[in-house]
Order: C-alpha cells, then structure tokens, then sequence
C-alpha cells in the first residue's frame, strides 16, 4: 500500500526550488535521507531528464523524477514534494510543474505494485489538486492514508 510508502518522513511541502534540477535534488534527498537510496542515484535522475526529456510529466504539473533501477537503490522508494511556486523546465517548453515525486527500484519488476498504487492516487482529484496547488502536509497525508 502506498500509505507505508509514502510516509510523512517522505513528503514535504512549500519547498522553494528554482530549477527542475534543484527539485530532483530535493525530492532524491528526502529518499537519501530516510536510508533508500545511495547519493549516486540522484545525479543518474537528472540525467535521465537530460537524455530523454520532460516526458516524466505525468499529469499537468506532476512529475514523477526516476533512475535506472540497480544498485543505487537500497529499497523500492518514493518521495513527494510540492512546491511553494512553480518549476519549469526551461531546456524543454518552460513546462511547468508544482509537485514531483521521486520514484526508485532495486530491479525492473519489484516495484510495480507501487506504481500501480501511484496511479491510482492520481486519480483521486482532491490529491492532485492539493498536490498542484501548495496543499498543506497534512491534507495530503490524510488523502495518502487510504491508498
């Protein structure tokens, strides 16, 4: 369930960044910090976002930063983040973006049923729009608990 997941200690919110470059940063330290992942797989998710672009834009202004699955992952992760102001990606349209979340996996199969978890709470209007809107932690960790 992604409620034991997405735990408080993984969500922060009113973060002030200025470059999609500095939200993977903050999103990957929040996972760095709680044990899940190495400081290697930071820098690997904006490299991501370099080779393949913005595609990780999931719905309007959410994005969903990963890495390649391996090594750098202590343990299937996610982290969530929203933002204070807006985020663009100025290398790619200045699309916008007001939350990201920072997904990581040890291999290409264990962490599917988080995924799936993740796309379900993305259907839940109410936490996309507290997400996309500076919703406060706490509004958003009640919606996370039924998930």
């Amino acid at each position: 369930m992604i409620k034991d997941t997405l735990t408080k200690e993984l969500v922060l919110t009113n973060v002030c960044c200025k470059t999609w470059r500095d939200a993977v940063g903050e999103a990957g330290k929040l996972l760095l910090e709680n044990g899940k992942i190495k400081t290697e797989f930071i820098p690997s998710m904006i490299k991501v976002v370099e080779e393949l672009g913005p595609y990780m834009i999931l719905l309007p202004k959410v994005c969903f930063f990963h890495g390649p699955p391996g090594d750098n992952v202590i343990e299937p992760c996610l982290s969530l983040i929203v933002f204070k102001d807006s985020i663009y990606f100025d290398d790619f349209d200045n699309q916008e973006i007001k939350c990201a979340f920072a997904f990581g996996a040890t291999d290409s199969d264990s962490h599917m049923e988080m995924l799936k978890n993740v796309a379900s709470l993305l259907q839940n209007q109410e936490f996309v729009d507290l997400i996309t809107n500076n919703g406060s932690k706490e509004e958003i960790l009640e919606i996370i608990q039924n998930y």
